[in-house]
């Protein structure tokens, strides 16, 4: 990472500063109030005079939103220069992190650099996926459909209402009770972890023990099952945070 920036920053300040900025550089606060609970100890064993901690204080919180700018710029600087071999989640971090900082202007040009550039691989990664999903749904892979769906590549990116309903039909079309049950419970499985889960309509559960224990286990997110195992159908779970499942085996 460039440290340009930075460097410019330590290159105006006064002897007393200089320090002080340093430790914002390397932890924030607490590291200068780390640096200075060591020195004080250090020159009390040794007999020297110690420094004023709310001296230096004061002095840290004065640099403090120089020393984010500057950083918050060498990071800017170095995501700019890594163009695509910046991690997408690298480059969103960067823009994310600059509503922590009071921008100048040339802070704000990177920042306006780095959001187009954001936008237009989050934009193409939407692309694809939606090519993805449409071929799906079209070969009627509906394991593959409910991964994708499961699976945006944006959290802002949301499946269209037709593109939903044609997964719904396709998964609830697979969910029968003549369907491989293992196939089944796959397809039950990946299904609960998507959106849509509750417009599913299974129209009939394999007559096996495992098939039944997963439609019990899962008739809250998918009401359709409760009312196939002549179930009360039970209110929905409270939101939960997004694991993703490994999917061992695919269902076709």
């Amino acid at each position: 990472m460039t440290t340009t920036h930075r460097n410019a920053l330590l290159a105006t300040l006064s002897p007393e500063q200089l320090p002080v900025a340093e430790q914002l550089l390397r932890g924030g606060m607490p590291a200068v109030r780390t640096a200075v609970e060591t020195q004080n100890k250090n020159a009390a064993a040794q007999g020297r005079p110690t420094v004023d901690p709310a001296t230096i204080e004061r002095i840290a919180e004065d640099l403090l939103a120089r020393t984010n700018l500057a950083t918050w710029k060498d990071r800017a600087a170095g995501g700019i220069g890594a163009g695509k071999e910046l991690r997408l989640r690298d480059l969103r971090a960067i823009v994310t992190s600059a509503k922590t900082v009071s921008l100048d202007d040339e802070a704000r040009a990177q920042l306006k650099e780095l959001q187009g550039a954001l936008h237009d691989r989050v934009e193409a990664l939407r692309v694809q996926w939606g090519e993805k999903l449409d071929r799906a749904i079209g070969t009627g892979d509906v394991a593959e459909a409910l991964a994708l769906v499961a699976r945006p590549p944006d959290v802002s990116t949301r499946v269209s209402a037709e593109v939903a309903a044609k997964v719904v039909a396709l998964t609830s079309e697979f969910l029968r009770v003549d369907q491989d049950p293992e196939k089944w419970r796959a397809v039950v499985e990946l299904a609960v972890d998507t959106s849509i889960r509750r417009n599913v309509k299974p129209s009939g559960i394999p007559d096996d023990e495992a098939s039944r224990a997963v439609a019990v286990h899962n008739a809250g997110a998918i009401p359709e099952l409760a009312k196939l195992l002549g179930m009360k159908v039970p209110p929905p779970p409270p939101p939960a945070k997004n694991v993703r499942r490994a999917v061992s085996r695919r269902a076709s």
